[in-house]
């Protein structure tokens, strides 16, 4: 008993030496120094849907206030050691040898001792009719703002509230129509099927705070559609049950809430078509969860043929937006003359020039929301206003 004792306590202490050995080594060694613990195929979906995408943090940006300056200040000074440490711990862990594998078996022990109900996953939660959510505090804080814990101050939103009308007005100048959106986040439209174990302290999220804000203090076009993807989720699938995106019904119904907000418009999601693909959607975070290929969702594709002919605009659109932009500019394509699709932290002002927009509407998903304070769709290459 004693020696089978002993072997076992061996073997034990030999797996959790080997694995960060092991990563150190790898680390070392150029093949694997890129290495992000994921399978080329989930890698490409990340990618594709902006999960992966991560802005570079190392540019200096300029704000549109000293309110904004004083925010960015504040938030450097809290980068203590502590957080930089913490920082090196993540990033080592996230290349620890075998991690995509034990992070799948994990995943699908736990669910399969829980009887589906329940996986084990530092970024990925599992909800209830097996629907799936984004718990990250990486790549911002969508369960925080589910909690409503996390609001804007009032200094915060006098910052952005001052960014997005000087933004209209620069763009006013050049003859340019400007609206802003904020989508809300998955858990806040399926707040149903999310666990029991997460309450909410406030029913107000950071999105909808920071839309009454913009309504009651200025005369902006913000659109945050939550009362219009309610209305609709009983007549179609909004948000993808394995990813944290909107589907494509989901993209038709936020165009439509900002459609009625900036030309008095609407059309019913049941008066256009959306046709059946062929092949399933692979979702974010079941590819994060180590669960590719276990987990998929159907996948249907807007017939912009099929939009109302009295809603287009014969115009040029630039859309500035994060991944959802993707699906809402598809949307788009049935409703404006042309349409181009630009993430944020690649706009270049000379792009102006270059798609010669009569619309520009800029895109922010809730979790990432305080990037309205970020002044570059209204900054030349020399920094000027």
């Amino acid at each position: 008993m004693k020696n089978r004792d002993k072997w076992i306590t061996i073997v034990f202490l030999a797996f959790i030496l080997v694995i960060p050995i092991v990563s150190m080594v790898r680390s070392f060694l150029p093949q694997y120094q890129q290495e992000q613990g994921l399978t080329e195929e989930e890698k490409e979906i990340l990618e594709n849907n902006g999960t992966m995408k991560v802005e570079d943090e190392t540019k200096p940006s300029e704000s549109s206030s000293e309110v904004a300056k004083d925010t960015q200040s504040d938030k450097n000074k809290k980068e203590t050691w502590f957080i930089q440490l913490q920082n090196s711990i993540n990033h080592f862990v996230d290349r620890l040898f075998g991690r995509k594998e034990l992070i799948a078996f994990n995943t699908k022990l736990t669910s399969l001792l829980t009887g589906g109900t329940y996986i084990e996953s530092t970024q990925v939660l599992m909800g209830k009719n097996g629907m799936f959510f984004y718990k990250t505090e990486l790549d911002g804080h969508p369960i925080w703002d589910y909690m409503g814990i996390n609001h804007f101050s009032d200094q915060e939103l006098a910052a952005i509230a001052s960014n997005l009308t000087a933004t209209r007005q620069h763009l006013a100048d050049k003859g340019i129509e400007f609206y802003a959106m904020c989508v809300p986040n998955k858990e806040i439209v399926y707040e149903e099927n999310m666990p029991d174990t997460i309450a909410r302290v406030n029913t107000v999220s950071r999105g909808e705070q920071l839309a009454a804000y913009i309504t009651a203090n200025t005369d902006l076009v913000f659109v945050y559609p939550k009362e219009a993807l309610l209305a609709n989720k009983d007549k179609a699938l909004l948000y993808y049950y394995t990813d944290t995106h909107s589907t494509q019904a989901g993209a038709f119904v936020n165009m439509q809430a900002l459609f009625q907000e900036a030309y008095g418009t609407y059309a019913e999601i049941d008066s256009v078509e959306f046709t059946k693909s062929e092949t399933s959607h692979k979702g974010d975070l079941v590819a994060i969860a180590g669960l590719t290929g276990q987990y998929t969702d159907e996948n249907y594709t807007f017939e912009k043929e099929t939009a109302d002919p009295k809603q287009y605009h014969d115009q040029t659109l630039l859309f500035v937006g994060d991944s959802f932009g993707g699906y809402l500019s598809v949307v788009c394509k049935g409703y404006y003359k042309k349409v181009y699709w630009e993430y944020p932290d690649a706009f270049q002002y000379s792009m102006y020039e270059e798609y010669d927009p009569d619309v520009v509407i800029w895109e922010s998903a809730e979790r990432y929301c305080e990037r309205f304070m970020d002044p570059l769709l209204m900054t030349d290459a020399a920094g000027e206003h």
